[in-house]
């Protein structure tokens, strides 16, 4: 860690860089997070090393070193023309980095990891540790409430944010080159701040909704005590990028703070997203949208309580059109999910789901998308209105709806 301080001390571009992206504090303060460099030459640190009196073998299994393609016996740095992260265990112990690829490297090869981490060893398990909780013990211990991010820069950005405001804030963590797992979601939840809530702030594309998604239901699994929140960013965006606009930091801390919802409902709609992906139509039919409707209705099951499950059904029958007016599809909505749960417990029988054809018939459904299936009622008999609208939908469901249609 030392050398490759040294290394970004005495090298410009890198110094540049750290500087265009608000991050210009890490060059000249050294703690906590002492930020360094690995130069583009071949074998300057493994050269270094041995000149130390550390022995080749050693320098492998740390991943600091490796063999060459074409010769085994010549070793070469693992890092080369990266900004270096240490990652260290809870004692504060250095036991691995991360290496972001400089712009120019990345420029000429197309196919270099934008982000390199040291591989597993003795000292290291990627996952057992989140980067950022030894440097910032003194946050966690107040209080300050968790926040999940992707990466080094992101977890720095959030730092540089609340560095002086001297009020209590948020504190980020990100995982270490790996997805996030059981072990990180029970350091994650233990902390003193996750009893109020855990923030989680992945980038908005495909890969950091993924990642939203299994983040729910990882914390959920631990038992979260706190609410469990999203700050989700415009696509492209993430922490790091909104540290470097005016005023960034404190636009950060408002999003982070004022400008988030909860997981659960991101989690549905990164669900609705991928089946629109999937099948764009979907939605352009009665018959699509209660198919829709069925198909998220089982998260209600994961609301924190009966409010967050009724006002996430009534997200639910808002984001599929299942009714007029939200009040009128919500019965529905958690009648798909308590049909749901009997099924998966076992206490329907098979066959249930047997009945008419779908009168759209002739447009394609999308393979992913189970077919619909109808909700047991109770036996009533209303009035059947002339026309087919929203009230008969939610008193009726689906099924006899699409029937008469």
């Amino acid at each position: 860690m030392a050398w490759f301080r040294g290394q970004l001390a005495a090298t410009e571009e890198p110094r540049r860089y750290l500087t265009s992206r608000a991050l210009g504090i890490l060059l000249d303060r050294e703690w906590p997070w002492r930020v360094g460099y690995a130069p583009r030459t071949w074998s300057a640190l493994t050269d270094h090393l041995r000149g130390m009196g550390f022995a080749p073998e050693d320098l492998v299994v740390a991943g600091l070193s490796k063999p060459t393609r074409d010769n085994p016996d010549r070793l070469i740095d693992v890092f080369r023309d990266r900004i270096v992260f240490p990652i260290r265990d809870p004692d504060g112990h250095v036991v691995a980095f991360i290496g972001r690829a400089s712009n120019r490297s990345l420029a000429a090869d197309r196919q270099l990891p934008k982000y390199l981490n040291t591989h597993e060893s003795p000292l290291y398990r990627k996952d057992k540790l989140l980067f950022g909780v030894a440097e910032q013990q003194d946050r966690i211990r107040a209080g300050w409430r968790p926040v999940l991010v992707e990466g080094p820069a992101d977890t720095i950005a959030i730092w540089l944010s609340y560095s002086r405001s001297g009020l209590p804030g948020a504190v980020a963590v990100a995982p270490c080159g790996t997805a996030f797992g059981a072990t990180q979601a029970a350091i994650l939840r233990s902390m003193p701040g996750g009893r109020d809530a855990i923030v989680v702030a992945f980038d908005a594309d495909p890969a950091g909704r993924k990642a939203a998604d299994a983040a729910f239901d990882l914390l959920r699994q631990q038992g979260a005590q706190g609410r469990l929140l999203a700050a989700e960013f415009a696509t492209g965006a993430d922490p790091a990028d909104l540290l470097i606009r005016p005023n960034g930091r404190a636009q950060l801390r408002a999003a982070l703070r004022h400008q988030t919802r909860p997981l659960l409902f991101a989690v549905v709609d990164h669900h609705l997203d991928r089946l629109l992906s999937r099948s764009p139509q979907l939605l352009d039919d009665i018959g699509g949208r209660y198919e829709a409707a069925r198909i998220l209705s089982p998260r209600v099951l994961d609301a924190a309580d009966p409010g967050e499950a009724y006002r996430l059904a009534q997200h639910i029958v808002e984001m599929t059109r299942i009714a007029e007016r939200s009040h009128e599809g919500i019965g529905t909505v958690m009648a798909y999910a308590a049909d749901g749960l009997l099924r998966r417990i076992g206490d329907f029988p098979a066959g249930l789901d047997s009945g008419p054809a779908d009168s759209n018939a002739g447009r394609p459904r999308p393979s992913a998308i189970p077919p619909l299936r109808s909700v047991p009622t109770a036996p009533r008999a209303p009035a059947e209105p002339s026309q087919p609208g929203p009230a008969y939908a939610s008193q009726h469901g689906p099924r006899q709806q699409r029937r008469r249609a």
